[in-house]
């Protein structure tokens, strides 16, 4: 004989609860007590009680779905790609934790393809909220969603005075205090290797860059910003053609880790240690320069809590809270292993 399928009302018969309670409890309501959701959550477990998701999804007029957007380069032989998102998706799976919704993932290519995605999304109904990094400068999902005033969170900020719900790091203020950083050590000419120059992101790293310059009252090295894909082979590439150039340059701020791991390659390819004959100060969110070659000064900031914080607001957001009360600057941490750094001058 089959057996029968746990309901709530199975579960109201075995514990005495009634299946408001139990409905309730199920859904993580403040009005029932930690205890009651314990007992309940334990009985439909022992019971093998899964929640019918689609009935509470016509009932409620929601999907439960978090669609995520996550970029995926077409580029041949791009390392590290992805690398970042998986930790940025643990972080917003945290948060989510316990609650009704689950992550969609929707591939895209760039930020025009993620506009299109997220109409998609929006017109068809797919999620009842959206999660999106790499911000643009003008960026085309941003403009979209406002205007539709669909819920959504960015990791990031454009440049246009919209508001909407955001978690960012201070990037202005990261490459101010690794050029300050710098030229306190007595370098003069400073290399910034940065992300693609359309990314709002890559602007505030330059507009960082460049107050640490005029504040010590030198001219900024433009010629020694160079802007790229997030790669280990544009760090390599950066470093062999920079090193080459009339005056090069003794200190080198980067982008991320892969950025960084090209850096160290191309400046032993030249038969130069970072540490020794140049300074490089990197920036970490995943926790692995303390393994470069030698150990680096660092930027470092989890982007896993960045994640969470996604996630969260996109709760919250989604609870119908405003956006301008789920918005959110990290400031990176200062780690420093290469105290000489400031007394170095320049080589």
């Amino acid at each position: 004989m089959a057996t029968q399928r746990p309901t709530v009302k199975t579960l109201a018969q075995t514990t005495g609860y009634s299946i408001a309670t139990i409905s309730k409890a199920l859904r993580d309501s403040p009005v029932v007590t930690a205890e009651t959701k314990e007992r309940i959550r334990e009985a439909a477990l022992k019971a093998g009680y899964q929640a019918n998701m689609r009935g509470v999804s016509l009932r409620a007029g929601k999907t439960f779905q978090a669609a995520v957007l996550m970029p995926v380069t077409v580029a041949e032989g791009f390392e590290w790609d992805g690398v970042e998102y998986t930790q940025i998706l643990s972080g917003i799976s945290q948060a989510l934790e316990g609650s009704d919704y689950r992550i969609s993932i929707h591939v895209i290519r760039d930020a025009e393809d993620g506009r299109l995605a997220a109409q998609r999304i929006v017109d068809a109904g797919l999620a009842d909220g959206l999660i999106f990094s790499g911000i643009l400068a003008e960026d085309p999902r941003i403009d979209f969603l406002v205007e539709r005033n669909f819920p959504f969170v960015a990791l990031g900020r454009c440049r246009k005075p919209l508001a909407y719900a955001h978690v960012d790091v201070d990037n202005d203020w990261a490459a101010y205090a690794a050029t300050e950083r710098l030229i306190a050590g007595g370098h003069r000419r400073i290399a910034l290797i940065n992300p693609d120059g359309r990314l709002s992101y890559a602007m505030d790293r330059i507009d960082g860059f460049h107050r640490a310059f005029v504040q010590a009252g030198i001219t900024p090295c433009d010629d020694l910003i160079a802007a790229g894909g997030l790669s280990t082979r544009f760090g390599k590439e950066s470093v062999l053609h920079l090193r080459h150039i009339p005056d090069p340059p003794t200190g080198f701020i980067c982008v991320n880790e892969a950025t960084t791991l090209g850096v160290l390659a191309g400046l032993a390819e030249l038969g130069l240690a970072a540490g020794r004959d140049v300074d490089v100060i990197a920036y970490d969110d995943i926790n692995v320069s303390a393994y470069f070659a030698p150990p680096l000064t660092t930027f470092y900031l989890p982007i896993e809590r960045l994640g969470r914080k996604l996630g969260e607001f996109f709760l919250r957001r989604i609870a119908g809270e405003e956006p301008a009360a789920l918005q959110e600057l990290y400031r990176p941490d200062l780690v420093v292993r290469q105290a000489n750094q400031q007394q170095r001058g320049t080589p």
